[in-house]
């Protein structure tokens, strides 16, 4: 049943979030961008989950909206998980000020 959760729709993975978030808190954050299937947040580690959009444009304007905003006071990540890309360096995305949190 864990293999491969496309059937949930498109993988956002958001980051630095802050240990006390909560799957409601990210489907709040995103609610607005369109219709989620689900949320999941770490525990352990903490600091990052995941949520699934029904639609992947929904998902690519959240990425393209979200990605560096505050939710729960943390400047959060966002970005399509795409299974293809499995090396964990995050990619230097745009001039955003390419500083590594965390």
């Amino acid at each position: 049943r864990t293999m491969g959760d496309s059937h949930k729709g498109t993988k956002v993975f958001i980051g630095n979030l802050p240990p006390e978030a909560e799957s409601r808190d990210l489907h709040d954050f995103f609610r607005e961008f369109g219709k989620i299937n689900d949320a999941w947040v770490a525990r352990k580690p903490p600091g990052f989950g995941f949520v699934w959009f029904d639609d992947e444009r929904d998902a690519r304007d959240a990425c393209r909206d979200l990605d560096g905003r505050d939710c729960l006071h943390n400047k959060v990540r966002v970005e399509i998980s795409s299974n293809a890309r499995r090396s964990g360096g995050g990619g230097g995305g745009g001039g955003g000020g390419g500083y590594g949190g965390g």
